[in-house]
């Protein structure tokens, strides 16, 4: 699902001016590195900032963004060449097999509805090699707390503790 401002040219192109501290990008290269990952797939990869990082470090990245507004903005970067993009969403993805599956940022809270994450996890898992690991920001609302019980503030989700990592089995 997308949400319409990241389909809209002009919201799209202010998505990072807007937003121009991505200091949370940092962890999942940290875990990039943590799980040595040569092929990475970044779902929801918007207007490609993390895309283009590890793509910079000589890592294959796989973009799929279904905002094809969001996905023009990536493409016209310096460096997009790098990145191999898709327009679509993780439930059609074709044959992968990957490191590492990334959602940064509040991607998880667009996609809605159980049917939807179904898809994008069966999407994700395909995807991966067997071993293959998945990081991904907890979604975790203002204010309440997060899978390993700690309060969260509005501002805690530029830290992910390493409870928001796991590797998949080969089953």
């Amino acid at each position: 699902m997308t949400d319409e401002s990241f389909g809209d040219p002009r919201l799209a192109a202010l998505y990072d001016p807007l937003d121009p501290d991505r200091g949370d990008l940092d962890a999942y290269l940290r875990m990039t590195e943590e799980f040595g990952a040569r092929r990475v797939l970044d779902i929801g990869c918007g207007t490609g900032v993390f895309a283009l990082l590890p793509a910079g470090r000589g890592i294959e990245v796989t973009g799929v963004e279904p905002a094809r507004a969001s996905l023009d903005v990536a493409r016209a970067k310096p460096g997009a060449a790098r990145v191999r993009w898709i327009d679509g969403d993780a439930t059609a993805l074709p044959e992968l097999a990957v490191d590492l599956v990334t959602m940064t940022a509040n991607v998880a809270q667009a996609i809605a509805g159980p049917d939807a994450w179904h898809g994008t996890l069966r999407g994700a898992r395909a995807a991966l090699r067997p071993g293959g690991g998945w990081c991904s920001r907890p979604v975790i609302r203002p204010g309440g707390r997060g899978r390993d019980g700690t309060a969260r503030s509005r501002t805690a989700g530029r830290t992910y503790p390493a409870s928001a990592r796991s590797r998949t089995g080969t089953g």
